[in-house]
């Protein structure tokens, strides 16, 4: 049985500068994708392909993002464009047709209400059309460079399998507590990409993980903690 809530914060920040280290060396979608974008990182794409990636692997989260903007990267030229060409650009990315609609409506809300700009703040941008606390955050951070942390499901498993946090709320609330704003920023990339590339839901590559003997330590049993 796991015990929630047992790393301190200057543990968890141990753990957190070891993964910043070692994980340029893997070749993780996370990490890979991040080096390739070919359209202009704006905060009015980094929303739009944040959205996209709900649900999506982020190999096709990345192809669909490149043909839409290719039709439309801005919410000017994006409320020109058909639902039907929205969908069929972005496809085969999770809930295409919902997110197609949700496309067009938050273009049209921001040139509407934000005169053409993405707001740069939680509330505001949780009010659009399909923006969750994930997407908002990803926005905050990429676009804006704000300390904040996005929680998907692999950071959410991590903070289950290290005893942080019961669920992905919960994990959202306790890495507020647990990072400190100026290792906020980059956190999602690195946790993201060793949930990818090194503790993996299957077959994980625990005696290559560069934390075992933290965790360990640290009175954390998973995997990669136990001895082998």
């Amino acid at each position: 049985m796991l015990l929630y809530n047992i790393m301190r914060q200057d543990e968890f920040v141990e753990i957190l500068e070891i993964l910043e280290k070692e994980y340029p060396k893997w070749q993780a979608p996370a990490a890979r994708f991040a080096k390739e974008y070919k359209y202009p990182r704006t905060s009015y794409t980094i929303l739009i392909s944040a959205l996209l990636s709900s649900r999506t692997k982020d190999e096709i989260t990345y192809a669909a993002a490149h043909r839409l903007f290719e039709i439309a990267s801005t919410p000017q030229e994006m409320v020109n464009v058909s639902h039907e060409t929205i969908q069929k650009a972005i496809y085969p990315v999770g809930f295409y047709k919902q997110k197609a609609d949700y496309i067009l409506k938050l273009s049209k809300i921001v040139l509407q209400k934000y005169d053409g700009k993405v707001p740069d703040n939680l509330q505001e941008l949780m009010r659009l059309p399909g923006v969750g606390i994930k997407v908002a955050k990803i926005v905050l951070e990429k676009a804006f460079g704000k300390p904040c942390i996005a929680v998907d499901a692999h950071i959410a498993r991590l903070c289950k399998l290290w005893g942080i946090a019961k669920d992905a709320k919960e994990c959202d609330k306790k890495l507020q507590e647990l990072v400190p704003d100026e290792k906020k920023i980059g956190c999602n990339q690195i946790l993201v990409s060793f949930g990818q590339a090194i503790c993996r839901v299957k077959k994980p590559l625990c005696h290559i993980c560069p934390i075992k003997e933290k965790l360990q330590s640290f009175g954390v049993e998973c995997g990669s903690s136990k001895k082998i």
